[in-house]
């Protein structure tokens, strides 16, 4: 039957390029849009993403503007202090500006390594950061302690990231990098540091808090379940030592921060591709539609000889809708074989392979679609009326 049919859309093959050429369009830009849609969905599920459940950060600013002075800090840090015995504290750790994920500062510059730089970001970080946000080991070496800060060399951990991007291979603690007129000595290698799902891995150095000059950032663990007992702890506690007339208080649940974020990117992204796809989607289908009537019209003498001669109504309804998704499949392989080259889906992962996988279906079931109503008017022709219509 498939061989049947090939050969009818060869004799027809002029008056079926246009729907050729139409799927092709389409189809392409189908699988673009899944193609980018699914990179976000990818990264979400990657390895490496920080570590942000039950994680919360405050911030305390004067009422009218301005950062806590030395004596502010001093009071945040005895607070800190107490509420370390709190039965709703996990674990506290105390950074600076742009240490802790998807807060509002964040502090860049390049670190130099055999005369060479390399733009990344900096993260001043205490001894808990790391049991506290990164969810992976360190590969090569150990996190640093509060003290190590002081010593003449001060330690420095950079993400796998960065390691790749200088060309550091085996073995590279004891390595001396420069960064703002300081020699560092890398004492560790971060596996991987993506600090948002939907985001790539970035290039990042982890250096003791107490060479820092940034403002500070406060980041405070809770036990599972227990956030809401620990968020009116806080406000009670810190209303005693911070009046509101004075000062500004504001506690971020990091994970919600993060979820809420995710969402409306996500939403952007999918109104921002999703609109015009379907607005493709819907035309072409008009089109494709429109193209296959007209042709089930111009072959009603053939097809009211094909009942006549004994095909079934139901055989001939499957032949068109054949038709169409043969003529759909010989139209997605261009864009196929063309993001295979570009985009190495074997590589990928098995996310890459579905989003493809998924466009085909898709577009299998919009040729099945458009061809389906043509094809079952022109399956009720009667012989007698189609015979003497193309005498």
């Amino acid at each position: 039957m498939i061989r049947h049919i090939l050969k009818l859309m060869w004799n027809r093959k002029r008056s079926l390029a246009w729907i050729f050429i139409e799927q092709i369009l389409v189809f392409a830009v189908m699988l673009w849009s899944f193609i980018i849609l699914v990179e976000p969905i990818s990264n979400y599920f990657s390895k490496g993403l920080v570590k942000t459940t039950d994680i919360y950060s405050f911030n305390i600013s004067q009422t009218g503007g301005g950062d806590p002075d030395e004596e502010t800090v001093a009071q945040i840090r005895n607070m800190l202090e107490s509420m370390k015995q709190w039965q709703t504290v996990e674990l506290i750790s105390i950074n600076r500006g742009g240490a802790i994920p998807d807060l509002q500062g964040v502090d860049r510059d390049s670190v130099q390594i055999d005369g060479r730089r390399y733009r990344t970001y900096i993260k001043y970080c205490d001894e808990n950061y790391q049991k506290l946000f990164l969810p992976g080991l360190i590969s090569q070496g150990q996190w640093f302690r509060d003290a190590d800060g002081s010593s003449d060399i001060p330690p420095m951990l950079i993400t796998q990231q960065l390691a790749d991007e200088m060309g550091l291979t085996g073995n590279i603690t004891g390595q001396i990098v420069q960064l703002r007129s300081r020699t560092y000595r890398i004492t560790g290698v971060v596996e991987i540091f993506v600090e948002r799902p939907g985001r790539d891995p970035i290039s990042a150095v982890f250096i003791p808090s107490a060479i820092g000059n940034r403002n500070w950032e406060y980041a405070i663990k809770c036990k599972p379940g227990m956030g809401d007992d620990f968020s009116r702890a806080f406000f009670a506690e810190i209303y005693r030592s911070f009046p509101r007339d004075q000062f500004a208080i504001e506690l971020l649940d990091i994970s919600k921060m993060q979820e809420q974020m995710i969402f409306f990117e996500i939403s952007l992204s999918i109104y921002g591709i999703g609109i015009p796809v379907g607005f493709l989607l819907i035309f072409a289908f008009m089109g494709t539609f429109g193209v296959v009537w007209m042709q089930s019209k111009k072959r009603m003498n053939e097809l009211g000889l094909r009942i006549a001669l004994g095909c079934t109504p139901a055989r001939l309804q499957l032949t068109i809708i054949l038709e169409n998704l043969i003529l759909t499949t010989f139209a997605m392989l261009p864009s196929l074989i063309v993001a295979a080259n570009l985009y190495a889906f074997a590589t990928k992962g098995w996310e890459w392979l579905a989003a493809v996988f998924a466009a085909i279906v898709l577009m299998w079931l919009f040729a099945a679609f458009s061809a389906w109503y043509p094809a079952r008017q022109a399956a009720k022709v009667q012989p007698v009326e189609a015979l003497r219509a193309n005498q």
